[in-house]
């Protein structure tokens, strides 16, 4: 038989360190949203810079000439993406030279 000192003693821990438990459970899986959040943007990122470079390709390749501006890409080749999570530097150096593309992620404190 198990004595009372015991028993109370088990039953003022169990509580606290069921808490422990499900905070350790709710920070792992916080963690875990985080890391695939992170991943899923860096892939939007990288897909977006291949669209990119694919339209300019296509652009010089069917027309003669680059891209003179970001909005033509917008307007000509339905260039969509979340303004929000992305700036896209898009710069001209000349009507036969290839644009310096960058895509850059913006931070929360940006937006």
């Amino acid at each position: 038989m198990k004595k009372p000192a015991e028993s109370r003693l088990r039953n003022k821990l169990a509580l606290p360190f069921s808490l422990l438990i499900l905070l350790l459970l709710l920070t792992g899986f916080s963690y875990a949203y985080g890391t695939v959040a992170s991943g899923n943007i860096h892939r939007q990122k990288e897909y977006l810079l291949t669209s990119l470079e694919h339209y300019i390709t296509d652009c010089y390749a069917s027309k003669g000439y680059y891209p003179l501006s970001l909005n033509y890409l917008k307007e000509n080749y339905n260039l969509t993406y979340n303004d929000q999570l992305f700036y896209i530097d898009y710069q001209v150096r000349g009507a036969n030279i290839r644009p310096d593309v960058a895509v850059i992620e913006l931070d929360d404190s940006d937006t």
